[in-house]
């Protein structure tokens, strides 16, 4: 990254220079999460901003730990949105082209995915810019429901700008679900789903047994024993969960208009009624 220009000098003492593609990839380079209470406040003060990543990355601290670049296996795995920021700009730089076009060229368009934005870029800087009709997310504040948009502003386009290829697909239920079976199969088809490929992460809830995290893709293990594949994710308003379960071959995408719920009750819920009915 330092060599093709892609990062500055400056950066080194945050950015480790040896830290691989696959290492952003898992999660093992110790970079800082550049999402702590200074980006949150300058998000703040100012909504309707639009961000670069170069901006993004500014927020970033001193790593977690020092990379191991001796013996990289022995990194320890810290989930961080700045790995992701990372691999945008990588990306951008190997193809010459917007991170936009590429998702679309090689993602978007083969799977006909023709109901799927990538919000915080030019067209989509923010989310009235997102063909509808969508839905409005909500937050609880003390004993009341407001929508997001009267906590931050309806675009939020600095929000959205800011944290780019860390996130920022919105789509819906039916192509998040032909998705996350199709991705799982290049996983496979690769050989990315492997044990040593994977990193124990946070259980979330007593519901799950194993929560790890590989190259770009989360595996669960619910209570029942069965195996699913896909991520999760969320943001102010929102909140998101894809799975593939391959012993059933069915997709499940969950997408809720409030990140706070208990989303891992209604995944267990789902997944009792799969496991009775077929």
């Amino acid at each position: 990254m330092y060599d093709t220009g892609i990062l500055n000098e400056e950066y080194k003492s945050k950015i480790d220079p040896h830290i691989r593609i696959k290492d952003l990839l898992n999660h093992r380079t110790g970079i800082d999460d550049f999402l702590g209470d200074y980006y949150y406040i300058d998000i703040c003060f100012d909504l309707n901003s639009v961000w670069d990543p170069y901006k993004t990355l500014s927020y970033v601290t001193e790593p977690y730990y020092i990379y191991n670049y001796i013996d990289p296996e022995k990194n320890q795995f810290s989930y961080s949105n700045t790995d992701f920021i990372l691999l945008g700009l990588i990306i951008e730089n190997i193809t010459g082209k917007k991170i936009l076009s590429v998702i679309n060229k090689y993602i978007l368009n083969p799977l006909n995915m023709k109901d799927t934005y990538m919000a915080g870029v030019d067209p989509y800087w923010g989310l009235t810019s997102i063909p509808g009709p969508n839905a409005i997310g909500f937050e609880k504040v003390i004993d009341t429901w407001i929508a997001s948009s009267e906590l931050i502003t309806e675009d939020a386009i600095a929000v959205y700008s800011s944290t780019w290829t860390s996130g920022n697909m919105i789509s819906t239920a039916p192509e998040l679900a032909r998705w996350a079976k199709v991705y799982y199969q290049y996983q496979l088809r690769n050989g990315y789903i492997d044990g040593n490929v994977f990193n124990e992460g946070d259980i979330s809830s007593s519901h799950f047994k194993e929560r790890k995290f590989g190259y770009g893709i989360e595996y669960l293990k619910h209570e029942s024993n069965s195996e699913l594949w896909g991520h999760t994710g969320t943001i102010i308003g929102f909140n998101s969960l894809m799975f593939y379960m391959p012993s059933k071959d069915i997709s499940i995408a969950i997408l809720i208009n409030d990140h706070r719920i208990l989303r891992w009750d209604i995944l267990d819920a789902i997944l009792d009624y799969i496991n009775l009915t077929f």
